[in-house]
Parts: structure tokens; sequence; C-alpha cells
């Protein structure tokens, strides 16, 4: 009973801060979500399919069409999306954590820090950006991966596709699964296999109908993402804490950020593939801890190293860091150090005020980096010596927690060979 008092305290109070934060008008409702939603309305809703109203995929405009017929006010109604999407995702984090510790109370602890996240909170009820809806669909497939249903996370990470270019961002982390797979407590296999990954762009693909049938130009209609692809910035970086604020907000020319991103991308995928090659020569048994630390790095390594990214596009790294703190809890400094990072990058563009230099802020983010980078690799030859059964390392490196008496799933004494330990 008390635990289910707390979830509802926490559920209420934090969708009275989502609701408070509901009459704030960010810089991109002004400019884009605002005037979107009046040409809609100006085109009769779902009849705007058949034009080029935005930028975006035609998923979400297909939801902006739907709320074009609410007499409510755009601003509450394209919030509310966003939102519901925040209450999802906490769903989905709370059915991850039970999964992989078998702890409600764990499981509770995760969904809770989640809903009273800074940067989630922001990014949907401030800012009205959809961001938690491909976070949600990501979230959900990982719950479906570690079950044992591959399949299924592929169909849900394709729909979380189908509503932003960013849930390719997972993509790495699937790639090294289909190496080295996670393996449950009960020793099943989750496999990944090449033919998994064929739906990823079906859903897209199906949600580009209804504006086909409308009128709309098909390359016009299939070609959103290339051409948010190909869009021009004069800089490296758009408030995103990564390796090129070392370039200050120098203009460049087309010519040079066009080459530097080119370099800055090969040489992001080469690390990211010296991370998977790693992980398969060890051929160690990957546990829960090890697969949420690998997911948690691959996208790290991946944002501070690609060139154009948004501030908010970290928010599936805050996401898997509750994850990562829930299950390592002696890394909760980590998780939160870099939950902070992602809020303070935000501040530049939602309130106009730079809380640390950038070339300060991207020098912290790699720290952060290298810690869950260093803590990947420590648990990576724990279970490289334990399976090799080095006995100058493993009475040394086996970790014995006994956890929390009433925690639901997880009373006695947890061995790291099983993959529970606490650190």
């Amino acid at each position: 009973m008390i635990d289910l008092a707390f979830v509802f305290c926490v559920v209420i109070l934090s969708l009275n801060a989502r609701i408070a934060l509901f009459p704030m008008v960010s810089g991109d409702y002004v400019g884009f979500l605002g005037p979107w939603m009046n040409r809609i309305r100006e085109l009769g809703g779902l009849s705007s399919l058949g034009y080029e109203v935005s930028n975006y995929s035609s998923a979400y405009m297909i939801i902006m069409s739907f709320l074009s017929y609410l007499n409510v006010d755009p601003l509450y109604s394209i919030k509310a999306v966003s939102v519901f999407f925040d209450y999802v995702a906490a769903l989905a984090i709370f059915s991850l954590i039970f999964v992989l510790t078998e702890s409600s109370r764990r499981a509770v602890i995760g969904m809770c820090a989640f809903l009273m996240m800074p940067t989630g909170i922001l990014n949907s009820a401030y800012w009205g950006q959809c961001d938690m809806i491909y976070a949600a669909f990501i979230l959900l497939g990982l719950c479906y991966y570690c079950r044992g249903s591959t399949e299924r996370a592929m169909w849900l990470t394709a729909v979380a596709f189908a509503f932003k270019l960013q849930a390719l961002f997972i993509l790495p982390f699937y790639i090294i699964m289909w190496l080295r797979p996670y393996v449950t407590k009960n020793g099943q296999r989750c496999e990944v296999k090449l033919l998994h990954f064929l739906p990823l762009p079906i859903p897209y693909l199906l949600f580009t109908v209804p504006g086909i049938i409308l009128g709309r130009d098909i390359w016009n209609s299939i070609g959103v993402y290339l051409k948010q692809a190909d869009a021009y910035y004069p800089w490296l970086t758009l408030n995103y804490p990564n390796i090129y604020a070392f370039f200050g907000q120098t203009y460049l020319l087309e010519p040079q950020i066009a080459e530097l991103g080119r370099a800055g991308l090969l040489t992001t995928l080469l690390a990211l593939g010296a991370l998977a090659y790693f992980i398969y020569v060890k051929n160690v048994r990957m546990n829960a801890n090890m697969m949420i630390t690998t997911a948690l790095f691959s996208l790290c390594l991946l944002l501070y190293g690609l060139p154009y990214m948004h501030e908010r596009y970290g928010i599936l790294i805050d996401v898997l860091a509750v994850v990562y703190a829930v299950l390592r809890p002696r890394k909760i400094p980590v998780a939160i150090g870099l939950i902070t990072s992602s809020l303070m990058s935000y501040m530049l563009f939602l309130f106009g005020r730079e809380s640390m230099p950038p070339l300060h802020h991207a020098i912290l983010q790699l720290i952060l980096i290298i810690f869950v980078g260093l803590d990947l690799y420590r648990q990576t030859m724990i279970r490289y010596s334990l399976q090799n059964k080095n006995p100058l390392r493993q009475p040394a490196e086996t970790e014995l927690v006994v956890t929390a008496k009433g925690d639901s799933g997880n009373n006695g004494i947890k061995n790291e060979e099983n993959g529970d330990s606490q650190d």
C-alpha cells in the first residue's frame, strides 16, 4: 500500500508540474508548431496531409491533423500529446526495470525518478516537443527485447523511427547485440538477426500513404528525413555539449562545415565499431547491467561525435541514465551528471541563459562519458575473468550483495555472475 501511495503521489505531483508549464510558449512553438497548426486548420485538418506543411514526419503530422479538430488552444493540445507519452515511457521504464531485476520496488523507483526528471518535464510540457514519443516506443522495444521477443522490439523501434529520425540512435546498440546477445538470468539468449532490421522503414512508409492519396508528391512525402539530414547549419553543434563545442561559435563556410561534419561522422562510426569489436572479441556472457551500460555508452559516443546535434537529442541518454542508476546504484552520481548536463544545454534555448561556457560543458560531458566507458570496461573484464576462471581475478572481482529486506523478487544474496550486483 505504501508503494502504491508513493506512486500515486508522484504521478499527481509530476502531472501538476507539467500542467503548470502548459501556458509557457517556446520559440519552437512560435516559429514552427503554432504556424503549422494554423496552416493545418486552414487546409481543413486531415486534408492538409496532401500538402507540405512542415519538415516533420507524416506520423506526427497525422496527430497534429487530428488535434486541429479540437476546440482547444493548440498550445495545450500539442503539449498534452507529448505529456501522454511521458507516462507511456514511465510505464515502459517500470516494465524494463522489472524484467531486468524482478524487483517491483526498484521498478517503481525508476519510474518515479523518470517522471520527476527535469529534462523530461521541460521537453514535453514547456517545449512542446515530441521527442518522448519516439523515446517511449524505443523503451517499449527494449522491454520486448529483454523478454526475448526481438521481432516485436524491432517493430516498436520502427514505429519510433516513423516519428523521429533520431530513433536511429539506438541502432548501434542493437548491432552490438547482434554480435553479442544479451542473456537473461534463466539463460535465454535474446538474439538479434539481420532480418530483424528489415521492418525499420515500413511504418514510416505506411504513414506517408494518406498524404500521397490526398495528392502529396510521393518523393516529397517519403523524403522528409533526407531533407532534415541535408539541412544546412552554420555551426557544427546546436547547443549540444559535444566535441564540436571545441570549435566555439566561429562562423564556418559551408564547405568547411560539410568537410568537418563528414569527418566527425566517420570518426564516430569508427569509435562505435571499435566498441562493438571489443565486446565481440571478449566473448562475454552479457548480463542486464552490461547490456544497459552498453546502450548508454553507445548513445553517449554517438551524440558526442555526430555533428549538428540539437540539445534535446540527448533525451534517450537521460532516459537510459535513469535505468542505469537503478541497476547500478553506485553510479547514481554519473547518471545525475548526465541528466544535469542535458538540463544545462536546455537553458540557452529555452531561457536565454548559458549555464556554462560551451567548451567547459563539452569537457564535463566527455568526463561523464569516460566514467560510463570505464564502467563498461570494468564489467566486461570482470565477466571475462570469471568465464575464463582466472584464479587471480575471480575471488577479488566476484561481488556479493544483500538486497533490502522486502524488495520483491530480490531477497537474499545476489552474485555478479548472475548480473545482479548493485554496483
